[in-house]
């Protein structure tokens, strides 16, 4: 080669890296080449650049919620702690919650889920309410919610995806942050065609829902097995569960839905796998310690511990019961004040607070406060208020539960990390959702004791009250685990761990390739 052509070559890759650092147009290099070509040497150039790191402020976050209260108010927590850091947030959920989120933070934009999303229209809960209750009842409103919703969030997030690499190209990552129950992530995960986030992080609010070898199916809500053979016990538990009625309805279901989207894989994960397996990271409400032991965990799953503040999204200051100061003098005079609720989703009063009421009524060594949460008190038929109690519809668990001495829950798992951030033992008695296994992990861990039945005998409200006030091993246990909470600020991890995301996907590299 002449010192020509080695000089023109040399020039001509010069050209082409000050393109792939951008600091020079692609169509000058283009001219450049076209009219040097006769006298190049045919040589293939891999140029690579390194992708631009980024502060918070240019870190755009897109974050979904389930329109559920229950959801909506944590996850719209988690945001607030990253947009006060200075992250720009896309949060999408249904119409519902649009003015909550739009009073959230500034840096916050509402984008609304499309009606059908994740909510049941009028149609389906006039259907859902002549279903008796148990599995029938639950597995139709999973399919509504959690199956028949996957199209249009799918398409809701593929359009905003879109819009972000419109927006960004590939000069910014692609971050999703997501509740996990938000099953529209799924089917680009498996397979259906559609832009895949750079990093996907699934937000729990509920105990891991991980197929393991060391427990049962998260839905039979019994301890592990301990003994040598438990990983048999457990892979047999497993193998049964192919015949059981609730898991082929439900996965049948959600399997076909996920073919017909384009997503075509040899085996599917269960739904229930696929909220904790699929993500790239998996961020779960709560610490270890409150887990059965997996030693099979995915290296990617973290805890980011208990909420700040809950519902501080109430749409205003919310009044106070008018006996509020009952509490305060009940407690001076050394009574024990016990707090029971059964949530928003299993909220049949009959089924655990009127019971409850009615075992209590007679003891004048304690204050029962009783919630009713989707009723007034007056709205609760057959309901006698007994000297010894106060109703109300509402009343903020930040405010009350750091004056009791117990509660008396259905399991649901907020509620439950509410009570160990406290150290206040529990009572627990439900069945649906999630709420066998947490209420199994309550008795496990023993922070408090589970009923195993969504109604339970008042006789059996009486003695597992009795055994809970005095028997200090549950405050104990309770409070050792609220010292594990100390150690997690949910804002710290989620900052921490999209730092990570970032600082990986900067060191990932582009390969342009030119031929001169």
């Amino acid at each position: 080669m002449s010192n020509f052509h080695q000089f023109l070559s040399f020039f001509l890759i010069t050209l082409v890296a000050l393109y792939s650092l951008r600091l020079f147009p692609q169509a000058a290099v283009e001219k450049l080449s076209q009219v040097a070509q006769p006298h190049a040497t045919h040589t293939t150039v891999h140029v690579v650049r390194q992708k631009p790191k980024i502060c918070r402020s240019e870190t755009p976050l897109i974050i979904t919620s389930t329109t559920h209260w229950s959801h909506f108010e944590k996850v719209a927590t988690i945001a607030i702690e990253l947009a006060e850091k200075g992250y720009p947030i896309t949060f999408l959920v249904g119409q519902e919650y649009e003015e909550h989120t739009k009073s959230l933070h500034p840096n916050i934009e509402y984008h609304q889920m499309p009606p059908g999303g994740d909510k049941m229209n009028d149609e389906d809960i006039q259907r859902y309410l002549t279903i008796p209750a148990g599995e029938e009842q639950e597995v139709f409103i999973m399919k509504k919610v959690l199956v028949d919703a996957m199209p249009i969030q799918h398409r809701t997030l593929q359009a905003l995806f879109e819009k972000h690499r419109s927006q960004y190209g590939d000069s910014k990552p692609l971050i999703s942050l997501y509740d996990m129950t938000a099953s529209g992530h799924y089917p680009v995960l498996l397979g259906a065609p559609g832009i895949r986030p750079d990093a996907g992080i699934a937000i729990s609010l509920s105990p891991l829902t991980l197929d393991s070898n060391d427990t049962f199916p998260f839905r039979m809500g019994k301890p592990p097995h301990t003994g040598p053979d438990s990983k048999a016990i457990h892979a047999k538990a497993y193998s049964d569960l192919k015949n059981d009625w609730f898991h082929s309805e439900l996965n049948g279901y959600w399997e076909q839905k996920l073919k017909d989207m384009g997503a075509e894989q040899e085996e599917y994960p269960s739904i229930l796998h696929a909220f904790n397996a699929l993500a790239d990271h998996l961020v779960t409400l709560g610490i270890p310690e409150f887990e059965f032991p997996r030693s099979d965990l995915r290296p990617n799953v973290s805890y980011f511990g208990g909420l700040k503040k809950v519902g501080k999204f109430s749409g205003g200051e919310l009044a106070l019961p008018p006996w509020w100061d009952d509490i305060a003098k009940a407690k001076s005079e050394g009574k024990k004040i016990i707090a029971v609720s059964q949530g928003t989703v299993e909220n049949n009063p009959h089924d655990l607070v009127v019971p409850t009421i009615k075992a209590l009524e007679g003891k004048e060594d304690v204050l029962v406060i009783a919630t009713f949460v989707l009723m007034e008190p007056e709205d609760v038929s057959g309901l006698v208020v007994p000297p010894n109690t106060r109703v109300a519809r509402f009343v903020p668990y930040d405010l009350l539960l750091p004056m009791t001495d117990l509660l008396i829950s259905n399991g649901g798992f907020g509620a439950v990390q509410h009570c160990l951030k406290l150290g206040i033992p529990l009572v627990v008695a439900g069945e649906a959702q999630d709420k066998a296994i947490t209420n199994a992990l309550v008795q496990h861990t023993g922070v408090g004791l589970n009923l195993g039945t969504k109604r339970p005998h008042i006789e059996k409200l009486q003695e597992s009250v009795l055994e809970i006030l005095g028997n200090d091993s549950y405050k104990r246990r309770a409070t050792a685990l609220s010292k594990s909470f100390e150690e997690y600020d949910l804002g710290e991890v989620f900052d921490g761990l999209i730092g990570e995301v970032v600082t990986e996907w900067t060191k990932s590299e582009i390969t342009y390739t030119t031929t001169i």
